[in-house]
């Protein structure tokens, strides 16, 4: 088998295509898919596809699917760690999985779960799942992920946050006006986490906005606040068949 270039997803799968002499047509044929949703992956217009259809990819073009799956995972990293994930899957493919750099964070909750609230003794989050995440390490320091939970974090156009989509966290020692944090604070002795922009932090008082604008302000002071991390990364719609996650 010829070996693969470690390449954007989409342009690998032009690449092969045209080497195969194959239309839009006949590729999405044979993957039980449309010419458009096919063109859509070769001009990055949509995520690579789900592991089950790189699968698909695979086999017509008789490539290694752990390869394709790497090359759509590393398109699919947020931006802060892209060129890690790039890196990974170059160090995979040249000397093996064993030599990438990998940290494992924990991941707090689940979309049913709801945010984890709980904090403890040390005073960091109590996950409300048993959970960790592989992702390659990166400049920024990564303590927790977390899975939003509902649709508040929505917006038409700019950085959006949807349900299922999986955010990577670093304990945030002064709240920072702009920042999207994990914030888990304490009201009417009742303690709650939510993932929220800090509209303005002036003195004792906090304004946390959703980006959906049908949700209402949060209102705090310094002293309702339990614990906040600041939000260094996004991973759209996580597929637990690109990346180790251990139930």
């Amino acid at each position: 088998m010829e070996e693969t270039e470690v390449s954007n997803f989409g342009d690998l799968v032009k690449r092969l295509r045209k080497e195969k002499g194959l239309t839009l047509e006949a590729v999405a044929k044979k993957i039980g898919s449309h010419k458009g949703y096919v063109s859509g992956i070769e001009n990055d217009k949509v995520n690579p596809p789900s592991v089950k259809i790189i699968r698909k990819f695979a086999r017509m073009f008789a490539q290694d699917e752990r390869t394709l799956v790497r090359i759509a995972w590393a398109d699919k990293a947020p931006d802060i760690i892209r060129e890690d994930a790039q890196r990974m899957v170059a160090l995979a493919e040249n000397e093996g999985a064993s030599a990438v750099d990998l940290t494992r964070v924990p991941l707090l909750n689940s979309a049913s779960t709801g945010y984890a609230s709980e904090l403890n003794p040390d005073g960091r989050p109590r996950p409300a799942v048993e959970a960790s995440l592989i992702i390659p390490r990166t400049r920024a320091s990564v303590e927790f992920a977390a899975t939003i939970c509902d649709d508040s974090m929505e917006q038409q156009g700019g950085t959006t946050f949807s349900r299922g989509d999986i955010v990577l966290l670093s304990r945030e020692e002064k709240i920072r006006n702009g920042s999207v944090v994990y914030i888990l604070f304490s009201m009417r002795q009742k303690r709650q986490a939510l993932v929220r922009q800090v509209m303005l932090e002036q003195g004792e008082h906090i304004v946390l906005q959703p980006l959906n604008k049908e949700y209402p302000l949060e209102f705090l002071t310094q002293d309702d606040v339990d614990a906040v991390y600041r939000v260094v990364g996004r991973i759209e719609m996580f597929e637990r068949a690109t990346a180790d996650v251990n139930a």
